[in-house]
């Protein structure tokens, strides 16, 4: 899991900071969103919109916490789909780059191609997502000060 939090302005209105985000995941084709009082949970994924440029695709699940006390909002997104994804393709491809040339010596890029793939991903999603949630948070109500 990636977690991350970020504080808040004082003058994001925290009664309705959960259905905001709700609807903005909605807005990049978040599936399964569920408000529970304060926690927002989704799913996302590579089976996900079917859009290669959706935020979410390489994150299977996540959910975000808006924390009234502390006035954070803490956010965890799940890693597994995107590893397990990744090791399934990587070893496919490896079993079959050691059949056809019948050595093992195709085994060394295989930590490679893995590493490009969820690294790739990771470096490429993480960043969009802390995107998203900033202008989700700028575009928050706000109180009536």
């Amino acid at each position: 899991m990636y977690t991350q939090t970020v504080m808040l302005g004082a003058d994001v209105d925290l009664a309705v900071l959960p259905t905001h985000l709700a609807d903005r995941l909605r807005h990049i084709n978040a599936r399964t969103i569920k408000i529970h009082q304060d926690h927002i949970s989704f799913t996302g994924g590579i089976f996900g919109s079917g859009s290669r440029w959706d935020i979410l695709v390489p994150f299977g699940f996540g959910d975000l916490t808006v924390d009234s006390n502390s006035h954070n909002l803490r956010y965890r997104l799940s890693l597994r789909q995107l590893i397990i994804c990744a090791t399934v393709m990587v070893g496919i491809l490896a079993g079959f780059g050691c059949y056809a040339s019948h050595s093992t010596e195709g085994l060394i890029i295989a930590p490679v191609g893995w590493l490009w793939l969820v690294g790739g991903n990771l470096a490429i999603g993480i960043p969009r997502f802390k995107n998203f949630v900033r202008t989700a948070i700028d575009t928050a109500p706000r109180l009536n000060t």
